[in-house]
C-alpha cells in the first residue's frame, strides 16, 4: 500500500448514518463527510447496518462506508447493545486500518467512545471528538446509574481526544464547565444545511391539503417528543394561539416517550382536528411540510445547536425559537427569526401570534429573506468542511512533533516514514 503524505484520510465513527437515523447526528456525519470529500479529504465512515445493509459500500460522492451487522446483536437492554456494537465496530475497524492509512479518527458522541479510544491507543492515530450534546443537558442533570454511565463515556471521549469540536459556543462552555476541559482544547464548528435541497417545485396546495384546510395556517413542530425538545410547551400555547388565530392548524412530526402526554394536552387545549400528530415522516415529506408551513416552532428547553432553525431558514419559513443554547446563537431576534422565553408557553404563543398577524407580514418577509441569505453564506457544508479540515491540519502538525507514532508490527507495514 502506497503512502500519500499529502492526503488526510479520516475515519468517522458514528452509530447512526442514513438511511438509519434517530436524531440529527447521522445527517450531520452524512453531509460533513460528503463536503469533506469536496475539499480534498478522504473520508471513511464506519457505522451500523440494519435491514440487511451490511459490509463495505463502494465509494459514493467521495465517501467510503463500512457497515457492521447491527440487526442481530443479542442484548437485554440498550447499554448492553451499545457495548456489543462497539466490539463489532472494533473488529471491522481492524480491516479498515489494514486497507487504509488512517490519518485521523473522528468520533461522534458517547456511543462510539469505547471503539474510538481503543483504536487511538492500538494504532497510535490521533483522535478528534465531536460532542453533539451532553446527557446532563438532555435531562437537566445526572440522576441515575444509566445517566452516570453516559456522562462518564462523554468525559472519556473529551479527555482522550486530541481536540474537541462543538457546534456552538454554548456547547463549548457546557463541555468546559461539565468536565473541566481547557477552553483552548475546543474548536467551535457549526452545523450546516444544504439550502439548495429546499429549492424544488411541487404542488403546494395539493400537498398542504393532506394536512390542513385551504384557509388554515400550519404551525409546524419538527423533532423528537422528549423533554428537551419542549413539545409540551407548544401544546400549552395552543389555546392562546387559537384565541387570536382560529385558522391555525398544528402539525406535529416525530415521536418519543413524551408523545402520550402531549396528545393528552392537545385533547385538552384544542378542538378535535386542530392538532395533527403525523409520527415520523420521510425527508422529502418533511421538506415539503416546512415549505408549506406558515411558521415553524422550536420550543426547546435544551438545544446544543438547533438544526431545525437552519432548515426553516433554508425553506424560507419564519421560525420561532426558544432563546436557549445554540438556538440563541443561530437566530437574531427580529432579524432572522423570533426569539421567545425558555419553558414558557405564553411567550411561545406571543411569538407565533406575532408571525401570523397580517399586520406584521412585511416585517416577517424581511426576516425570512435575511435568514435565507445568512444560511447560504454562513451555514453551508463546504464552509463547515473547511473548518474541520483546519482542525485536522492543526492536530497533524502537532502530531508530527512528537514520538508517539504507529507501530509497524500492528499495521503489517515494513517501515514507517517519518517527517
Amino acid at each position: 500500500m502506497e503512502r500519500n503524505d499529502g492526503e488526510i484520510t479520516v475515519l468517522h465513527l458514528s452509530w447512526e448514518f442514513p438511511p438509519f437515523k434517530v436524531g440529527g447526528l447521522g445527517t450531520h456525519v452524512y453531509n460533513l463527510s460528503r463536503a469533506q470529500a469536496k475539499v480534498g479529504l478522504k473520508p471513511i465512515v464506519l457505522t451500523c447496518g440494519f435491514n440487511g445493509l451490511y459490509g463495505k459500500e463502494e465509494t459514493k460522492d467521495g465517501v467510503t462506508i463500512y457497515r457492521i451487522n447491527a440487526d442481530n446483536i443479542p442484548a437485554e437492554d440498550f447499554f448492553s447493545w451499545v457495548l456489543q456494537m462497539n466490539m463489532l465496530l472494533q473488529i471491522e475497524a481492524a480491516r479498515i486500518f489494514r486497507e487504509n492509512r488512517i490519518s485521523i479518527i473522528h468520533a461522534h458522541d458517547w456511543l462510539v467512545t469505547t471503539t474510538a479510544v481503543a483504536l487511538k491507543h492500538i494504532y497510535r492515530v490521533p483522535l478528534v471528538g465531536t460532542i453533539h450534546a451532553l446527557e446532563s443537558g438532555r435531562y437537566g442533570g445526572i440522576r441515575g446509574d444509566r445517566q452516570v454511565l453516559i456522562h462518564d463515556l462523554e468525559a472519556k471521549l473529551v479527555f482522550e481526544a486530541w481536540r474537541v469540536i462543538c457546534c456552538s459556543n454554548f456547547m463549548k462552555y457546557s463541555v468546559v464547565s461539565t468536565f473541566g476541559t481547557p477552553e483552548n482544547k475546543i474548536d467551535v464548528v457549526p452545523n450546516g444545511v444544504n439550502a439548495q435541497d429546499f429549492d424544488f417545485e411541487f404542488d403546494e396546495e395539493e400537498f398542504k391539503s393532506r394536512y390542513a384546510l385551504p384557509d388554515e395556517k400550519i404551525v409546524l413542530f419538527v423533532g423528537r417528543h422528549v423533554w428537551e425538545k419542549g413539545l409540551d410547551i407548544l401544546m400549552g400555547a395552543v389555546p392562546m394561539i387559537l384565541a387570536k388565530h382560529p385558522e391555525a392548524k398544528f402539525v406535529v412530526t416525530g415521536d418519543g416517550y413524551l408523545k402520550p402526554k402531549c396528545e393528552e394536552l392537545a385533547r385538552q387545549n384544542a378542538p378535535e382536528g386542530k392538532v395533527l400528530f403525523t409520527g415520523y415522516v420521510d425527508d422529502d415529506t418533511l421538506k415539503k411540510l416546512m415549505r408549506v408551513a406558515s411558521v415553524i416552532v422550536v420550543p426547546s428547553r435544551y438545544e446544543p445547536f438547533g438544526i431545525v432553525a437552519l432548515e426553516s431558514m433554508a425553506a424560507r419559513t419564519p421560525v420561532v425559537v426558544a432563546d436557549t443554547g445554540g438556538l440563541g446563537e443561530i437566530v437574531e431576534h427580529d432579524k432572522t427569526g423570533i426569539k421567545v422565553w425558555v419553558d414558557n408557553s405564553e411567550s411561545v404563543a406571543w411569538g407565533v401570534n406575532y408571525v401570523l398577524d397580517e399586520a406584521n407580514a412585511q416585517k416577517i418577509k424581511e426576516i425570512v429573506d435575511t435568514a435565507h441569505k445568512i444560511v447560504r453564506e454562513k451555514y453551508n457544508w463546504e464552509y463547515i468542511a473547511k473548518g474541520t479540515k483546519s482542525v485536522y491540519s492543526r492536530v497533524l502538525e502537532e502530531y508530527e512533533q512528537i514520538t508517539w507514532k504507529p507501530r509497524p508490527e500492528i499495521f503489517g507495514w515494513r517501515e514507517i516514514e517519518t517527517a
